[in-house]
């Protein structure tokens, strides 16, 4: 459903050109729970649209005396019906919880409705149900190839498809989709309108990456080029790049800008893939910031194309305005939107991809012809967020992830590594994201095997504190999510990846439920408590060379033991 949401400024310029105005740290911060009360503002304007459309649906159905089964429509009313009282019941809750937020816990009466107050766990779920129940009564009588006239029947739910000039088939984009995908670019605030932007929709986060490398390989590569890549993309994305044959693919050395250019430079590659914050132990970055203040004026580049994946810093870049110089080069940017554009609900898996809309016309067509489209039944479960709600939520669980890491450096480091991006305002970010990675000191203690034995004792100790945790692959929820992850880059072994909970609340007891976890661990395993005693010592010895700070020793010379993909593939 596409009602004229409400967006936080008065017109898309002035919301767009105030992101530029903010610097990294200034975020704007809605609490939690006027989040999910304008959001629940918005669930309640579009079920008001459902009826309209409902209603109109029924006019034309008496005018043409098409025929009808009043079993179906009293399921749509009653659902509705249904729907409008908890929607109520859900906004008087929402709005007790924030009167006693705000203190007002002195009046008596006011004291007595503490237990209609919601837990921000609640508040999510509860939007969750509504918006599920209200996707179900938008799509009750829609078609997925609705008809543009009738004769004693109608078969379209959305007025717009009667009698319209497009083509009717869900496949090839719905209006409501396409008014969530508009709603969606003016709320990642990439970049001003001095350059008009496209934003589609996908299936997944990998079918975004499918259809850029569509574009790519269609429009841009010739048999014989190169593509230069980062030490690490996304691994199915990676696989994507395996496969082809015909195109050598690069990669830099290095995360720096410097050598990202440089090696573009070396192999003369006409399109450039990063990921700003790489899905690895060091979530190592590259400062595109940088990046884009190198190439600017810089010769060779205005034809080359940077395709950027800003899943783990969803929304956090003005990427446009930075790239805004003629001598820049061209920018493809996508996300895996299973992740922070949905509130942590995760509804459905999906991506999107954002483009200069002079390449409309192609890559509208790939998605088209690629079946990687969102459907619009899918699509209307993703939650109407405009910037500041996802500016605000990204800045409470950057905030609860930068504390839990600080909070496991301070208390645990001498039996583990902690990662995260301390650097993010450094480089102009509006965010860090909410990852924060754990690597446990000792032989063998980072195999499988053993993190799983880890992520059991974590996963019981937050029992005893009282915390909701969950084990599992992903990121961006809003309960805190622990997993053994793979890394799928040569030599590499598993690690700890922990996606940290919106809830402020719950950060020193997940905090404390991991320093148990990693205590008991240890004292399970003789071998690796021998390695800690190492560790303390300052040296530790792996098959007799010796390792300070994770680096290999040799001959007095440190090399780095981490390795990613060969320079050539």
């Amino acid at each position: 459903m596409a009602p004229p949401y409400p967006i936080a400024v008065a017109n898309l310029n002035g919301q767009l050109l105030r992101r530029t105005d903010l610097k990294s740290f200034e975020t704007p911060k809605l609490s939690i729970v006027e989040t999910w009360s304008l959001l629940l503002a918005r669930l309640k304007a579009a079920t008001a649209t459902i009826k309209q459309r409902f209603d109109e649906r029924a006019r034309i159905e008496k005018e043409i005396s098409a025929r009808t089964d009043d079993w179906c429509i009293d399921i749509f009313l009653q659902t509705h019906k249904r729907l409008e009282h908890l929607t109520s019941e859900l906004e008087m809750q929402l709005a007790i919880t924030q009167n006693l937020g705000q203190g007002q816990t002195r009046n008596p009466a006011t004291s007595a409705l503490s237990t209609f107050a919601l837990a921000p766990w609640q508040m999510e779920e509860r939007y969750r149900a509504l918006i599920q129940l209200q996707s179900c009564l938008g799509s009750f009588f829609e078609r997925a190839s609705p008809a543009y006239d009738q004769s004693q029947t109608v078969w379209w739910f959305d007025p717009s498809y009667h009698q319209s000039d497009g083509l009717n088939y869900d496949r090839y984009g719905a209006p409501d989709v396409r008014d969530s995908e508009a709603r969606l670019l003016r709320a990642l605030g990439l970049g001003n309108e001095k350059l008009p932007l496209k934003l589609l929709l996908t299936s997944s986060g990998v079918a975004a990456f499918t259809v850029f490398q569509q574009f790519l390989m269609s429009k841009v590569l010739a048999a014989g080029d190169t593509i230069v890549i980062s030490p690490y993309l996304y691994f199915e994305c990676f696989e994507h790049l395996r496969l082809v044959s015909h195109v050598q693919v690069v990669n830099s050395s290095t995360f720096d800008a410097e050598d990202i250019i440089a090696t573009a430079e070396k192999y003369n590659a006409k399109a450039v893939y990063l990921d700003p914050m790489a899905n690895t132990i060091g979530l190592e970055t590259t400062d595109i910031r940088r990046l884009a203040q190198l190439l600017s004026g810089r010769e060779g580049w205005a034809d080359r194309f940077l395709i950027i994946d800003g899943t783990l810093i969803s929304g956090g870049m003005p990427l446009y305005d930075w790239f805004d110089q003629p001598s820049h080069p061209k920018i493809l940017y996508y996300e895996s939107a299973h992740k922070y554009i949905q509130m942590g609900m995760d509804i459905v898996m999906c991506g999107f991809v954002v483009y200069p809309e002079v390449f409309h016309e192609t890559i509208g067509l790939i998605r088209q012809v690629t079946g990687t489209t969102l459907y619009s039944r899918q699509a209307n479960v993703l939650p109407p967020i405009d910037y500041s709600i996802h500016q605000s939520r990204m800045h409470w669980l950057t905030t609860n992830a930068e504390k839990l890491y600080h909070f496991l450096d301070k208390t645990s480091s001498t039996i583990a590594e902690f990662h995260f991006p301390t650097h993010w305002r450094k480089m102009g970010w509006g965010h860090g994201g909410n990852v924060v990675t754990i690597r446990l000191l000792g032989d063998q203690m980072n195999k499988r095997p053993s993190l799983d034995m880890f992520t059991s004792l974590v996963l019981r100790a937050g029992e005893e504190e009282g915390v909701a945790m969950t084990k599992g692959g992903g990121l961006g929820f809003s309960v805190t999510r622990i997993w053994p992850s793979t890394p799928f880059i040569r030599n590499e072994d598993p690690y700890m990846r922990i996606s940290v909970g919106v809830d402020p609340n719950e950060v020193e007891p997940v905090a404390r439920a991991i320093c148990k976890g990693l205590d008991r661990h240890y004292r399970a395993s003789r071998s690796a408590m021998a390695q800690w005693r190492h560790r303390e010592n300052g040296v530790s010895k792996e098959n007799g060379v010796a390792k300070e700070n994770g680096a290999v020793k040799e001959n007095g010379v440190v090399k780095a033991t981490s390795a990613y993909f060969d320079a050539g593939i």
